[in-house]
C-alpha cells in the first residue's frame, strides 16, 4: 500500500471512528503517525471530527500534541476548540497542549468564539489562556477576545469575558507563567509515562498554592498508574532559605494498574488515601514554610497509623525517580525537582533512622520491591 492509499484508508477509518483500523495502519508504519495532510496530522483530523478515543490512541502511539497544521495552521487543540469538542479540548490540555495565541487563526479561544462554543471558551479561560492579547492586520486592528466576541455577536461569551478580573476570594489563582510551567512539567512527564487521562483539582486552599493531581493510565511499557502533581512548584519551598540550590518541587506516586481511580470510589479511604497524601505532602512546604528533599520520611501520625484498613503501610518516604532523566525538569523559569512518594512500614522507617535512607532502599531493592504501591508487600524492617 503506497502512502496515498494509506492516507485515504486512515482518513476513512477516522471518519468511521474505527480505532482498531487506525491503530493497525499506523503501527505497521510509524512514519504515518505524524504524516502531514492538507487537513493537518491525523491528530488534527481526529480532533476536528470529535473522535476522542482515536485522539487518545494517536497520542499513546507518540503523536506530537503541539505540531502545527490543518486548516488554521495551529495545533490539534485549535481544531477541537473550533469544532466544539470540549472533551477533546480538555484531554489535549491535560496532555500539555499549547494554547497558542501568536496569531488569531491559531488562537483556540478565537476559534471557540467564532463558532459560539461558550463552554469551551470558559474552559480555556479557566486554563489560563491569555484573553488580553490583541491582533492587528488587514482584517482587524487592536482586536482582543472580548472585542472579537462582540463583533461576532456572541453575547454569552461576551458576558463571560467581561466577568473576568482579579479574584478577591483569597484563593490562589494560576497566572500565565504558572500555566506555562505546568504545561512544561506535563510535557516532560508524558514523554516518560504517557498522556494524562484525567485530573483532580482543588478549589479551597490552606496554603500558598493550588495543587492539581494528573492521572496517567498504564501504557504498553508502563504497567502502572502514575499520579503527578502540578502547582506545588508555583511557590518556592522554604523561601527564606537562600542557601538551597533547588527551591521548587513536584511529586509522583505510582499505583498498580488494578487500582480504582474513578471519582465514584474516591469516598472510600481504601482507594483515596494515595491521592490525599500526595496532595498533603505537596502542601507541607507552603503551610509550614518547610523543606522537602530526598530521604525525608513523613509518618501518618505518631506513632504512625496505617493509611487505610486494607494495609499496614503507615509512612511515606521521598525518593528520586527510578526513571533516567526524570529527577529534574528544566523549565523556562525554574529547575524543578521531581520526587516519588513511596509508602513504607513503621518498622522500615525505624530501620532508615538507624542505618540511613539509602540502606532501606538497598534492602527493598534486594527483595524486589519497586516504587509502585503494593499494599500487601513484605516488610523489610521486620527482618
Amino acid at each position: 500500500m503506497n502512502s496515498n492509499q494509506a492516507a485515504k484508508e486512515i482518513r476513512r477509518a477516522i471518519k468511521k471512528g474505527d480505532i482498531e483500523k487506525v491503530a493497525e495502519l499506523i503501527e505497521f508504519n510509524p512514519e504515518r503517525l505524524n504524516m502531514m495532510t492538507p487537513f493537518g496530522t491525523w491528530l488534527h483530523v481526529a480532533a476536528s471530527r470529535g473522535e476522542l478515543a482515536i485522539v487518545k490512541k494517536l497520542i499513546e502511539l507518540g503523536a506530537n500534541v503541539n505540531v502545527l497544521g490543518g486548516v488554521y495552521g495551529g495545533g490539534a487543540l485549535n481544531e477541537a476548540a473550533s469544532a466544539g469538542h470540549i472533551d477533546i479540548v480538555r484531554y489535549l490540555l491535560s496532555c500539555g497542549a499549547d494554547m497558542d495565541v501568536r496569531d488569531p487563526e491559531r488562537n483556540p479561544l478565537f476559534g471557540a468564539v467564532s463558532n459560539g462554543h461558550a463552554a469551551i471558551a470558559e474552559l480555556l479561560i479557566e486554563s489560563g489562556i491569555d484573553t488580553n492579547v490583541t491582533y492587528s492586520g488587514e482584517s482587524m486592528r487592536e482586536v482582543d477576545a472580548l472585542t472579537f466576541a462582540k463583533e461576532q455577536g456572541q453575547k454569552e461569551i461576551v458576558k463571560l469575558l467581561e466577568s473576568q478580573g482579579p479574584l478577591s476570594t483569597g484563593v490562589t489563582t494560576t497566572n500565565h507563567n504558572d500555566q506555562d510551567r505546568h504545561a512544561e512539567i506535563l510535557n516532560h512527564m508524558t514523554k516518560h509515562f504517557g498522556p494524562v487521562e484525567n485530573t483532580i483539582s482543588e478549589t479551597v486552599l490552606g496554603s500558598r498554592v493550588s495543587v492539581t493531581i494528573h492521572i496517567i493510565p498504564p501504557s504498553m511499557n508502563k504497567g502502572f498508574v502514575t499520579l503527578v502533581t502540578t502547582g506545588m512548584s508555583d511557590e518556592p519551598m522554604g523561601y527564606s532559605d537562600e542557601e538551597r540550590t533547588c527551591k521548587y518541587a513536584e511529586l509522583l506516586f505510582k499505583l498498580p494498574s488494578s487500582w480504582t481511580v474513578e471519582k465514584d470510589n474516591m469516598q472510600d479511604q481504601n482507594h483515596y488515601w494515595p491521592f490525599g497524601w500526595l496532595r498533603k505532602v505537596a502542601h507541607i512546604p507552603h503551610l509550614y514554610d518547610g523543606w522537602l528533599e530526598e530521604g525525608v520520611i513523613l509518618p501518618n501520625g505518631e506513632p504512625p497509623q496505617p493509611f487505610a484498613s486494607n494495609t499496614k503501610l503507615s509512612c511515606v518516604v521521598l525518593t528520586r525517580p527510578q526513571e533516567s532523566g526524570l529527577s529534574n525538569v528544566h523549565t523556562r523559569h525554574e529547575n524543578i525537582k521531581m520526587y516519588t512518594l513511596v509508602p513504607i512500614y513503621e518498622e522500615e522507617r525505624n530501620l532508615a533512622l538507624r542505618k540511613g535512607y539509602e540502606y532501606l532502599l538497598e534492602r527493598m531493592s534486594e527483595k524486589g520491591i519497586s516504587d509502585v504501591l503494593d499494599i500487601h508487600r513484605i516488610n523489610v524492617g521486620d527482618e
